[in-house]
């Protein structure tokens, strides 16, 4: 494989061979987190919403990664702000499929990229593992590619899946499912499409979704308890961080969220799983609704959600998280929601 160095006008990152240390590099200076890699590497607008921060090849399809989450994020906080929000680590294992595909397989810049699911588990020490600290909060993320489909020499499609582990424990894991777009084959497919976003309907009460402010509540209410309205705010300058033609999918992600929050209000609780499969694209010009329902456990303490959104009498996206008391005691490590997941999943552009 081609060593592929990242388009920085400061220079190239070192890649320097394949010790997984988790600091400088012995003998090298190299250090994963000194800055952040360029936003265009992970399709993003502002370099605030960056938070991968170096990368090394370790094999032909393994990779190492170090990441940073700030101490208090504006939109993916907790109530409290004692532990970090896990959907932090769905949006880092996202910018590590877009990294490693266009800085470690050299997918040309402006190529799309499709996420089929998306999905994250957190380690045995649960919540405390996120623990908010007096510092930014920097992670190392062990990387295997997996399922890699080239086609004359050009990346096609692959599952990363990456152990993120902090200050050497490990605390939690992420997989996606990515699939690479050339720009005329995005084109047939979405068309030139100018698309006008309506005005975003009044919000859910941000108490009931667990925000604070209003501009955050991705829902609104209808008449039935169990189901929503989609909220999609072109205006949101983290779920929107650059323009789109779609809902992007960290929306579903967070739709998903606050619909699980809302079934188990007031008790807060957080995701402590969650996987997303997505079946074809949320338009933003037509309504499309959230529906929620809590499923059996027998574990008193987590409680399993499923989520599904529906546009035109069609599912469109289908989440399934596991969620538990934001103050939650650690319970033992038990088969998690990466197994059984849906096999055929449909697409969305999860990583435009």
């Amino acid at each position: 494989m081609p060593l592929i160095v990242e388009p920085d006008t400061l220079g190239p990152y070192a890649h320097p061979g394949s010790d997984p240390y988790p600091g400088p590099c012995p003998g090298t200076g190299y250090d994963f987190h000194d800055r952040t890699v360029s936003r265009h590497l992970v399709h993003r607008a502002s370099v605030s919403e960056v938070f991968l921060t170096g990368w090394q090849a370790t094999g032909p399809y393994d990779f190492l990664l170090g990441a940073q989450w700030p101490r208090l994020h504006g939109f993916y906080r907790l109530p409290g702000d004692r532990y970090h929000d896990p959907v932090l680590m769905a949006e880092t294992v996202r910018q590590a499929g877009l990294l490693i595909g266009h800085a470690g397989f050299g997918v040309p810049r402006g190529h799309h990229f499709v996420m089929e699911d998306l999905g994250y588990a957190l380690g045995e020490e649960g919540l405390p593992g996120l623990a908010v600290a007096a510092a930014p909060t920097s992670l190392m993320l062990a990387v295997a590619c997996q399922d890699v489909r080239m086609r004359h020499g050009r990346l096609v499609s692959l599952r990363v899946h990456a152990e993120v582990t902090r200050d050497g424990l490990r605390i939690g894991h992420g997989s996606g499912q990515l699939r690479v777009v050339t720009p005329a084959s995005y084109e047939r497919l979405r068309g030139r499409r100018t698309v006008t976003v309506p005005r975003p309907p009044e919000p859910d009460a941000p108490e009931l979704v667990g925000r604070v402010q209003p501009a955050d509540v991705v829902l609104s209410p209808t008449l039935r308890p169990d189901t929503w309205l989609l909220r999609a705010d072109a205006g949101h300058p983290v779920l929107f961080d650059h323009e789109l033609d779609h809902v992007p999918g960290m929306l579903v992600l967070e739709a998903a969220r606050q619909a699980a929050q809302r079934l188990q209000h007031p008790e807060p609780v957080v995701p402590v799983e969650l996987v997303t499969s997505f079946d074809r694209y949320i338009e933003l010009d037509r309504p499309c609704y959230v529906r929620a329902v809590r499923e059996r456990t027998a574990d008193g303490r987590r409680t399993p959600v499923l989520v599904r959104l529906l546009q035109e009498g069609r599912t469109a996206a289908e989440c399934r998280l596991l969620t538990e008391p934001v103050d939650g005691p650690r319970v033992p490590v038990r088969r998690d929601a990466f197994e059984g997941r849906p096999a055929v999943p449909g697409l969305l552009p999860l990583a435009s």
